[in-house]
């Protein structure tokens, strides 16, 4: 049926005709009710008119909004069949596939013509979990966006897009510099047509490298090269793993050299400046690590470094020139501050004490405030009965903790020696009221350092802190403030207890400080005293070792039960001794701390890296002392871990081993 539409003109003479019939009605009947009876009509008849119009529009304008929505459904749909967009409906109450339109069956149809179902629903659950990513399919890649509201899957070809971004990052710069580890003692000790044939040898290997992998390199000094590439050819390097370090220290020795090489590489979205810095720093950090090792890191101050290499145990040597220029820095820096404090790591040890009370010592002499802050909630025996002598000597520069908290001014500076990890630093509370700081240690540095130290004496060579420690005094030589017969023998001890008794990581240096300190005053019978193992720790630690298993012919991994704990002195002591029977090559101890935590204590001989598997495991230190502290565990999960890395170390160790037997 059509209906009608009223135009005004169609009101107007509506209008004028009721004006004629209501005049008409007027004059037949007046003003009687018959009159009011046809005025009533006739306004009933004109609303009902309007009703019927209004009606009428609405019915028309939405016919026509039904019309547009088919036309463009229509439209969609035949948009939906033809465009290159990969369109997929899911069920949104059991994930199935509901509807897709040909572009997304064309894309997951395999070569047998079936639809492959897996592929989509892999793509899918990935999908669900980030809302926007690459998927390959075939060799093309496509972006998947999901539309959580509808359930729509809708697949974009963006394989020139992928292609594009890919060529961006692998075309980034890159900058590496490598330096030759103890090129500077070769030269003291070697005739000059000796330094010619290993400066040829030296120069010919970083040449046949850098045309290996196609990059530019130029020498900037008898030691130090500079390499230009790009990401691609970094990414190569990380995947062999750096295996070039390997190969150098391997023909060195076949030439009897004590070289080893040490890298650091740096790379980003232009800033070459930077880049150059940061690939500077990183070869400093392969340095202080004990070198033998490559540092990469991305310039970009959220990423970690990532470490290659570090096979062998510092492979870089200290020289004096350089223990001279620290101090003369260190000294310099005290002197810009009103007060100096000095602490060593939680759980003092007799080297971390030793090596407080050095620093002091350097400190006095060239300012008056210069304080030793121990936590007396954290001390061994022999830690207690060393303080409690110095006390009784008259020490007043040993602060408890508590006082030395409100001591601390906006120009103090704090000294840490020992460690270089701030999660081992004796209280991060303490640590965090310093804006300058100087760290001497002898453990290869990480990436939990402090960013506000100002001054880092680090060299992994070194036997412990209180020999690095003690030979800053030597050379400082005051007349102000001379040690102690206590404080020599303390010193001592630390690199007795580092050295195992002189029989670990032992150089000509280690002697020539140990004679220094017994010069003044050193004393091995209050050595024993302080040092002495009473009755209970000395059972704590035979309790362990009975709990020992060899996991392999030259490891042994100890556990103590989880119901125990133990003083972290006697877990590490456990682990010294095991160390000493014959035929074995490396000892682990884990077991609970009275803190709670489960600690491992790792000691190795030559052979086998416990510094790496310690930094698998959160904890870190020496190529053949290390240690490991961990939260959340219980003791048979983290000795499963432990296990676990012992063997994958191990296995690859043998490998580089045989790898250079060949060679």
């Amino acid at each position: 049926m059509k209906r009608i539409r009223f135009s005004p003109s169609h009101f107007a003479i509506v209008g004028f005709t009721s004006f004629i019939i209501l005049a008409i009605c007027l004059r037949l009947f007046g003003d009687s009710l018959p009159m009011l009876v046809s005025l009533f009509i006739v306004l009933v008849l004109l609303v009902w008119l309007f009703i019927q119009q209004q009606r009428v529009t609405e019915l028309d304008e939405l016919e026509q909004i039904r019309y547009v929505n088919h036309q463009a459904e229509g439209s969609l749909a035949s948009l939906l069949d033809k465009m290159p967009v990969g369109v997929i409906k899911i069920s949104e109450d059991n994930g199935d596939v509901e509807w897709f339109n040909p572009y997304a069956e064309l894309i997951f149809t395999t070569e047998d013509g079936d639809f492959d179902a897996d592929m989509l629903k892999n793509i899918m659950k990935a999908a669900y979990s980030d809302s926007g990513h690459y998927a390959t399919v075939g060799d093309k890649k496509y972006s998947v966006y999901l539309d959580r509201a509808s359930s729509v899957f809708y697949f974009f070809d963006a394989s020139n897009e992928y292609e594009a971004t890919v060529g961006l990052v692998t075309t980034r710069p890159v900058i590496g510099i490598i330096s030759v580890d103890n090129y500077d003692d070769l030269e003291d000790v070697v005739s000059d047509t000796d330094i010619s044939h290993i400066n040829s040898f030296v120069a010919n290997f970083v040449a046949e490298f850098s045309e290996q992998f196609h990059m530019f390199y130029r020498r900037v000094g008898m030691d130090r090269f500079y390499l230009f590439t790009d990401y691609t050819v970094l990414e190569q390097l990380m995947e062999n793993k750096f295996s070039i370090i390997d190969q150098f220290r391997t023909e060195a020795k076949n030439r009897e050299l004590s070289l080893t090489l040490s890298m650091g590489f740096s790379y980003g979205d232009g800033n070459h400046d930077e880049i150059g810095r940061v690939a500077l720093l990183n070869l400093n950090l392969a340095e202080v690590r004990g070198g033998d090792q490559a540092v990469v890191k991305e310039n970009n101050d959220n990423m970690n470094p990532i470490f290659f290499g570090g096979g062998t145990a510092s492979a870089v040597k200290r020289t004096r020139t350089r223990t001279r220029a620290m101090m003369t820095a260190i000294s310099d820096k005290i002197k810009s501050v009103d007060q100096v404090f000095i602490v060593g790591h939680k759980n003092l040890d007799m080297d971390a004490l030793g090596s407080s009370l050095g620093m002091q010592l350097f400190a006095s002499n060239i300012i008056e405030k210069a304080y030793v802050v121990y936590d007396s909630s954290q001390m061994a025996s022999d830690i207690e009965r060393s303080i409690t002598k110095l006390q009784q000597e008259g020490a007043d520069y040993l602060v408890p903790l508590s006082e030395a908290v409100n001591m601390v001014t906006n120009r103090s500076l704090l000294i840490m020696v020992d460690h270089s990890k701030i999660s081992l630093t004796l209280s991060k509370d303490f640590f965090d009221q310093f804006s300058q700081i100087i760290v001497v240690d002898h453990h290869r540095r990480d990436e939990d350092f402090p960013e506000n130290a100002v001054i880092a004496y680090i060299e992994s060579g070194a036997s412990s802190a209180s020999e690095l420690v003690t030979e800053l005094i030597q050379f400082q030589n005051s007349k102000k403030n001379r040690l102690s017969k206590m404080q020599a023998s303390i010193l001592m001890a630390g690199i007795m207890l580092d050295t195992k008794g002189f029989s670990s990581r032992v150089t000509s240096r280690t002697f020539d400080v140990a004679s220094y300190l017994r010069t003044r005053g050193s004393d091995s019978v209050v050595i024993q005293d302080i040092s002495a193992t009473n009755f209970e720790e000395y059972r704590a630690i035979n309790e362990l070792i009975l709990n020992g298993k060899k996991i392999l012919p030259n490891v042994i991994v100890a556990a103590g039960p989880e119901e125990n704990t133990y003083d972290t002195v006697v877990i590490s002591k456990a682990a010294d001794t095991m160390l000493s029977m014959s035929g074995i090559e490396a000892t682990f101890v884990v077991s609970k701390n009275t803190k709670g935590y489960v600690s491992i204590s790792a000691r190795s001989r030559s052979k086998i890296n416990v510094q790496r598997i310690m930094e698998k495991l959160g904890g870190g230190g020496h190529f053949n002392l290390a240690a490991a502290q961990i939260e959340g565990k219980t003791v048979s999960e983290v000795l499963q871990s432990l296990n676990q890395e012992i063997m994958d170390q191990v296995i690859k160790e043998e490998v580089i081993i045989d790898e250079e037997k060949k060679g």
